[in-house]
C-alpha cells in the first residue's frame, strides 16, 4: 500500500537516532548556507546543465580577464614609466642644447674682457675722459665680429656708471643700459652672469638688432651673458660686456634636440608678466607635423622646418607658432594650467601627457630661471607614444585570439561533461519521480562507477530498504495507536492531579498573604506604640521640668524687682552722705577705697539688669517647652505654625550653637503670612523635631574630614520656609545644604525600621511616624527631594481646616 511520505525505519533504534541526527544536522547546515546566500537563489533554481555552463564560462572569463587585464596593465604602466624616463632624459639633452649657446657666448666674451682696447675704453670712460674715435671704432668692430661669430643679435660695452660706452648696432653711446638690473648685479658680484631674461620689444628695438618679422607688442626672451671688465692695475670692475641672443623664432635652439633624438616635439614658452604663456621657439618632425596637419588642416610650419631661418632672424610666419591659449594654433596646444604647474616647480622637472590631433605625447618640462631665481620661460620636450600604442595593439590582439580559443575549448568541454554527467542524472531524476509516484519496483540504471553511478546505487539501495520496511511501518503504526491511547489516559489523570495541586497552592498563597499583612500591621502598631510611649514620656518629662523650673524662676523674677528698688534707694542714700559729709572717717574712707565703692555703684545696676535678662531667657525656654509639649492644652486645635517651629528650634539650640569643631549652624527663616491651622500640635511638633534632627545629623556627617576654616567658608545652613498655597492649604519646607540622599535610598526613607545611621544612633521610626502623622492624622502630604552634593528638602503640606468626619475618623484610628 503506497503512503504519502515514506520514512524508512532502521532495524536498530540506536542506529536510527544516529542517522536521523546526522541528516537533520546536514539539512540545517544546508538551510543556513542557503539563507546566507539568498541572492544566489536564482542560480540554485537553474538546471544542472545551465549551472555547469555558467560555472565554466564564468571561471574562464575571470581567468582571461585577469590575465589580459594584468598583462595590459603591466605593459601600459611599464611603457608609460619608460616613456617618462625617456622624456626626462630628452629634456636634459634639450636643456644642454639651450645652454650651449650661452656657454659659448660666455666663453667668447670672457676672452674679450681681457682685450686691451676694451679695457682702455672702459678705463677712459671710468676716468671721465672722452673716448678717442679710433678706439671707439676699434671696440665697435670687436663687438660686431663677436655678433657674427656667435650668431647673436647685439653686444654692448657698459661703464661703471651704467651708461653705454660702445655698442655693436645703433649708436647709443651715453644712454643708460641696465636690462633687468643685470649690469648692476655684475658690478656688485664682480663675476660673469649667464641668464635668460624677459625684455619688452620696445626696449629691445632701441638697440636696433635684426628682429624676426611679425613681432609686434610682445615680450622677447633673450639669453644674456654679462662679463665684467677689470682694471689691470686696481683689479676693480670698471665695465661690463653685455651680449644678447634672442630666443623667439630661432628653430636651431629646439631643432637640434629633435633631430638628435630622432623626432618628437621641442619648444620654449615665454611667460609674460601677466602670467600668459607665449611660444618662443617650437620644432616638430615631419611625422609629428603630418599627424597634426591631418587633424587641423594647417601647413604654416612646413617651410620653417625644412628651411630654418638664418642669423638675420627672418621668420616668415611667426603666427604659425603654437600658443598656450590655443587661438590660431594648428600645431600644439598646451594648457596654461599645466605650464603654470611647471613654473610652480621652480626648476624641477614636471611630466604629463597631452593629446594633439590623433597623436598623444609624453611631456617633460622645467622652468627656466633668471639670475635672481625667477621663472621667465618653460622648456618643453614631447615624446610620441606611437611605439607604445603599437605594442599595446599587438599584445591585445594576441590575447584576444587566445581568449577565443579558450572559449571554444570550454564549449567542447561543456558538451562532453553534459554527456557524461547530465544524462545519467536526468535518468536518475526520472526514476526517482516514478518511485515517488508509488512505483516501488522502479530502479535506476548505473552507467559508470563515478559519483553519479554511486548515487544511483545508493538510490536503488534506498528503494529496496523502503520497500522492505513498508510492512514494518504498518505493523508499528497499529502498536503506536495502542500506546497513544494508553498515554492519553495517563495524561488526563496527571492533569487532574495538577489541577488539584494548583488549587491547594492558591489557597496556601492567599493564607501567606493574609499572614504577611497581619504581621506588617502588628509591626506598624508596635512601632506606633513605641513611638507614642517614647514621645509621651518625653512630653511629660519636658512638662515636669518646665513646671519645676518655672516656680523658682518666678520667685527670682518677682524678688528682682523689689531688690532693684531697694538697691536704688540705698545708692541714693549713699549719694546724700557724700554730699553732706565730705570728710569721712579714715577707716570708712579706707574701706570704701578697698572695695572700690565707685565701681560697685556703677556696676550693681548692670548686674541686676543682667540677672533680670537671664530670668527672662529662662522664662522663654520654659514657655517653649510648654508650647512644644502642649500638655495642658487640647489635643486638636488651631495653632500658629511659626510658634511650633520656633519652639522646636529653641529645644535644639544646644545642637545648633557653635562648637569647638565647627561654627554655629545658620538658621534662615523665610516665613510667609499663614493663618492659624487646625491640627494636632504636639504630633506636628514631633514631625518638625524629627526632620530638624535628621538635618543636623546630615550636616554633621558632611563636616567629617573638613576643617573649621573650610566649614566657615561654606557654612552649614538650615532653611525654614512657610507659604500659603491654593485649596486652603499651607506648606512647610525644611531644607539643609548637606551631602544629600543617594537616589537608591530615597524611595525607602519612609519605610518603618529603615535607617542609614549606625547601630545605636537610630531606630528607623522617626520618618515613618512623621509620614503617618502628616498623611493619616492631617490628610496631608510629606515629600522629600534631594540632590547629591547640594542638600535635602522635606515639604509638609496640610489643610488649614479639618472636617468633623475626618476628626472623628482620625481620633478613632
Amino acid at each position: 500500500m503506497p503512503i504519502s511520505s515514506p520514512t524508512p525505519q532502521p532495524d536498530s533504534p540506536i542506529e536510527t537516532d544516529k542517522n536521523g541526527d546526522r541528516r537533520q544536522s546536514d539539512y540545517r547546515a544546508m538551510r543556513r548556507i542557503q539563507e546566507k546566500l539568498k541572492f544566489l537563489k536564482w542560480f540554485y533554481n537553474l538546471p544542472i546543465r545551465q549551472k555547469q555552463l555558467i560555472g565554466l564560462f564564468t571561471s574562464e572569463l575571470i581567468s582571461v580577464v585577469g590575465l589580459v587585464g594584468v598583462g595590459t596593465y603591466l605593459i601600459i604602466t611599464g611603457g608609460r614609466q619608460q616613456l617618462l624616463q625617456q622624456a626626462k632624459s630628452e629634456l636634459a639633452v634639450t636643456a644642454i642644447q639651450y645652454d650651449l649657446k650661452i656657454d659659448q657666448m660666455g666663453f667668447g666674451f670672457r676672452g674679450q674682457s681681457d682685450n686691451a682696447a676694451i679695457i682702455a675704453a672702459a678705463s677712459t670712460r671710468d676716468r671721465g675722459q672722452p673716448l678717442d674715435r679710433n678706439l671707439q671704432q676699434q671696440v665697435k668692430e670687436i663687438l660686431q665680429n663677436e655678433i657674427q661669430a656667435r650668431q647673436i643679435e647685439y653686444a654692448t660695452l657698459v661703464g661703471r656708471d651704467l651708461k653705454i660706452i660702445v655698442n655693436a648696432n645703433a649708436d647709443r653711446v651715453g644712454e643708460t643700459f641696465n636690462p633687468n638690473h643685470l649690469v648692476s648685479a655684475v658690478l656688485n658680484r664682480a663675476q660673469q652672469i649667464k641668464t635668460s631674461e624677459r625684455v619688452d620689444l620696445a626696449k629691445l628695438a632701441q638697440e636696433a638688432p635684426p628682429l624676426p618679422t611679425g613681432l609686434v607688442d610682445e615680450d622677447i626672451l633673450i639669453r644674456y651673458t654679462a662679463t665684467p671688465v677689470f682694471d689691470r692695475q686696481t683689479g676693480e670692475a670698471i665695465g661690463v660686456l653685455v651680449s644678447g641672443d634672442i630666443v623667439n623664432g630661432k628653430l636651431p635652439i629646439v631643432q637640434n634636440a629633435v633631430q638628435t633624438l630622432n623626432g618628437g616635439y621641442s619648444a620654449v614658452y615665454l611667460q609674460r608678466p601677466s602670467g600668459e604663456f607665449l611660444p618662443a621657439a617650437t620644432f616638430y618632425t615631419d611625422e609629428t607635423l603630418g599627424a597634426i596637419q591631418n587633424s587641423t588642416g594647417r601647413l604654416d610650419m612646413a617651410n620653417s622646418i625644412r628651411h630654418p631661418p638664418t642669423s638675420t632672424l627672418s621668420i616668415e610666419n611667426d603666427k604659425g607658432l603654437p600658443s598656450s591659449s590655443g587661438e590660431e594654433s594648428g600645431v600644439m596646444d598646451l594648457s596654461d594650467r599645466w605650464l603654470e604647474k611647471v613654473v610652480a616647480a621652480s626648476g624641477e622637472i614636471v611630466t604629463g601627457r597631452e593629446r594633439v590631433g590623433s597623436q598623444t605625447y609624453t611631456l617633460a618640462a622645467k622652468a627656466l630661471l633668471n639670475y635672481t631665481g625667477e621663472p621667465v620661460a618653460v622648456l618643453v620636450r614631447g615624446t610620441p607614444e606611437n611605439a607604445l600604442n603599437t605594442l599595446l595593439r599587438n599584445s591585445l590582439s594576441t590575447q584576444l585570439v587566445i581568449t577565443i580559443l579558450a572559449l571554444l575549448a570550454d564549449i567542447g568541454l561543456a558538451i562532453l561533461l553534459g554527456c557524461a554527467l547530465i544524462e545519467p542524472t536526468r535518468r536518475l531524476q526520472q526514476t526517482a519521480r516514478e518511485f515517488a509516484a508509488g512505483h516501488w519496483q522502479a530502479r535506476a540504471e548505473v552507467f559508470a562507477p563515478d559519483e553519479v553511478g554511486q548515487l544511483t546505487e545508493t538510490f536503488n539501495e534506498m528503494a529496496d530498504s523502503l520497500a522492505a520496511r513498508d510492512e514494518k511501518l504498518a505493523k508499528r503504526a497499529k502498536e503506536q495507536q495502542c500506546l497513544n491511547a494508553r498515554l492519553e489516559a495517563e495524561i488526563r489523570e496527571r492533569q487532574q492531579a495538577e489541577d488539584a495541586l494548583q488549587r491547594s497552592q492558591g489557597q496556601l498563597k492567599e493564607q501567606n498573604q493574609l499572614l504577611e499583612q497581619t504581621l506588617q500591621a502588628l509591626k506598624s502598631t508596635q512601632a506606633q506604640m513605641i513611638h507614642n510611649e517614647k514621645m509621651s514620656g518625653l512630653e511629660q518629662l519636658v512638662a515636669g521640668v518646665a513646671h519645676e523650673i518655672n516656680n523658682p524662676v518666678g520667685f527670682i523674677s518677682g524678688n528682682l524687682r523689689h531688690a532693684h528698688q531697694y538697691i536704688k534707694d540705698l545708692l541714693g542714700l549713699m549719694e546724700l552722705y557724700r554730699v553732706h559729709f565730705t570728710e569721712l572717717p579714715s577707716k570708712i574712707a579706707e574701706e570704701a577705697e578697698a572695695i572700690d565703692i565707685d565701681f560697685i555703684v556703677t556696676d550693681l545696676p548692670k548686674l541686676l539688669d543682667s540677672m533680670e535678662s537671664g530670668t527672662q531667657r529662662i522664662e522663654s525656654i520654659v514657655s517653649s517647652l510648654h508650647m512644644f509639649s502642649h500638655m495642658d492644652e487640647a489635643e486638636f486645635k488651631a495653632v500658629d505654625i511659626h510658634e511650633g517651629l520656633d519652639s522646636t528650634l529653641m529645644i535644639l539650640q544646644h545642637r545648633l550653637k557653635a562648637q569647638t569643631q565647627r561654627p554655629a549652624i545658620e538658621i534662615v527663616r523665610d516665613y510667609g503670612d499663614l493663618p492659624r491651622v487646625e491640627c494636632y500640635a504636639r504630633q506636628l511638633n514631633q514631625v518638625f523635631m524629627n526632620i530638624l534632627t535628621n538635618a543636623i545629623d546630615a550636616l554633621e556627617e558632611t563636616n567629617e574630614g573638613r576643617t573649621y576654616s573650610e566649614i566657615q567658608e561654606n557654612p552649614n545652613r538650615i532653611t525654614l520656609r512657610t507659604t500659603g498655597i491654593v485649596c486652603d492649604r499651607v506648606e512647610i519646607a525644611i531644607a539643609d545644604n548637606g551631602a544629600g540622599i543617594p537616589p537608591d535610598i530615597q524611595p525607602r526613607i519612609f519605610e518603618p525600621f529603615f535607617t542609614t545611621k549606625p547601630v545605636g544612633k537610630g531606630t528607623g521610626l522617626g520618618m515613618w511616624i512623621s509620614h503617618q502623622i502628616v498623611t493619616e492624622k492631617h490628610d496631608g502630604k510629606l515629600a522629600c527631594t534631594s540632590v547629591i552634593g547640594e542638600g535635602t528638602e522635606f515639604i509638609v503640606s496640610i489643610p488649614c481646616h479639618q472636617s468633623l468626619e475626618c476628626k472623628i475618623l482620625r481620633e478613632s484610628v
